[in-house]
């Protein structure tokens, strides 16, 4: 279960730069050593240095990827980076079935008014945590005449929880 939270922007954009410069100079670090430790190792057996490089850079990123997940992603200064993250994904996942489901709202089916009731108010959170104040213009009409068909139904505007199960009987739009 997904729960929104509730995060001041102007302090979540402080604290994704302040990780996501911490993970760039991680993964700089370890990825001129491995760029560097691939060119010595397997210079001699290969004329082609700059192939090495990418090599060595790319296991340095896959090396950086495993230390964030397997260390950082429970540490105070990644926990916004990761709130979004998982906040994406489960928007993701309400966007590949999003026509079934409104399709189902149109029938008044509720459950898919509360997964497209939390889909609207998960959109918000992003575009006001990344100030992208043109993307909220267009969500506003669509979000407005669901609320009417909520209120109507004297159902909860409140739905800042969602289980990914919820999607599960609507069709993915992806595996057509």
């Amino acid at each position: 279960m997904f729960e929104l939270e509730s995060i001041d922007p102007k302090f979540y954009r402080a604290q994704t730069r302040k990780s996501t410069l911490i993970v760039m100079a991680m993964f700089i670090v370890i990825g001129l050593v491995t760029a560097r430790l691939f060119v010595n190792w397997f210079g001699e057996y290969s004329n082609n240095l700059i192939v090495l490089n990418f090599i060595g850079a790319f296991v340095g990123l896959v090396i950086t990827g495993f230390i964030v997940k397997g260390f950082f992603k429970d540490k105070p200064w990644m926990k916004e980076a990761m709130y979004a993250w998982r906040l994406k994904r489960n928007l993701m996942q309400i966007t590949n079935r999003l026509r079934p489901i409104q399709e189902a709202v149109e029938q008044g089916d509720e459950q898919a008014m509360k997964i497209l009731r939390f889909y609207h108010l998960g959109l918000e959170q992003m575009h006001r945590l990344e100030d992208n104040s043109s993307a909220l213009i267009d969500l506003v009409a669509e979000k407005h005449a669901l609320e009417s068909k909520m209120e109507a139904l004297e159902m909860d505007l409140q739905q800042t929880s969602f289980d990914p199960s919820w999607v599960e009987p609507y069709p993915n739009q992806n595996n057509d």
